[in-house]
């Protein structure tokens, strides 16, 4: 991966928007997964890019188009498709679990994934970079001049950091988008935030 350095997930959970380019970070995560969970209609995608066939398909399997030997139909519509397919994968004791194709096709599903992937303290990635959560401290492996972003839902939030262009100690949190556009210095950045964030970390 250009600029960040974590390893490949276990399970990836497959939203329907749009499905990862080949050679991008997000689409060799989906080839190597050993589990891959469809939401819906993202089961008939997989299908006919990568040649596999789901471990299952979750959703209220409106749009889905094949036949899918475990499909796992949810009615109810107080929560949508990613976080059904999230439920199943703790009900089933998955861990290591990253979302993929979260983003693009409509604005306000892109939006919605995001920030209910930030609830579930789970990873997002794009064709374009790396949205994670973090409350406490923590250390990542960069290297210089990439993109970050920082959101912050809670506004009482305090953050200290090491390592980027423009630090992060006293901020004062007045809207969700405030701490965006940032950079690495150097191969580390050392993050602390007392409530929960979403990092975003470009690949460019």
């Amino acid at each position: 991966m250009k600029g960040i350095n974590f390893s490949e997930p276990v399970n990836v959970i497959l939203a329907a928007g749009a499905f990862p380019k080949k050679g991008s970070q997000a689409r060799r995560m989906l080839e190597s997964a050993k589990r891959v969970i469809c939401c819906d209609s993202a089961a008939d995608m997989f299908r006919r890019h990568c040649k596999r066939e789901p471990y299952a398909v979750v959703g209220d399997c409106d749009s889905v188009k094949g036949r899918f030997k475990t499909v796992v139909k949810i009615d109810e519509q107080d929560t949508n498709d990613l976080s059904k397919a999230v439920r199943f994968c703790r009900e089933n004791g998955f861990e290591d679990v990253v979302i993929l194709g979260a983003t693009g096709k409509r604005d306000d599903h892109s939006l919605g994934n995001i920030f209910r992937a930030l609830d579930f303290s789970l990873d997002v990635v794009t064709d374009y970079g790396w949205f994670t959560a973090l409350k406490g401290s923590k250390t990542y492996n960069v290297k210089p001049g990439v993109g970050v972003s920082i959101f912050a839902p809670d506004s009482k939030t305090k953050m200290t950091s090491k390592g980027l262009k423009w630090p992060l100690n006293g901020v004062k949190f007045e809207n969700l988008y405030c701490a965006t556009l940032n950079r690495t210095l150097g191969e580390e950045v050392s993050l602390t935030a007392t409530e929960r964030v979403y990092i975003y970390f470009s690949f460019k």
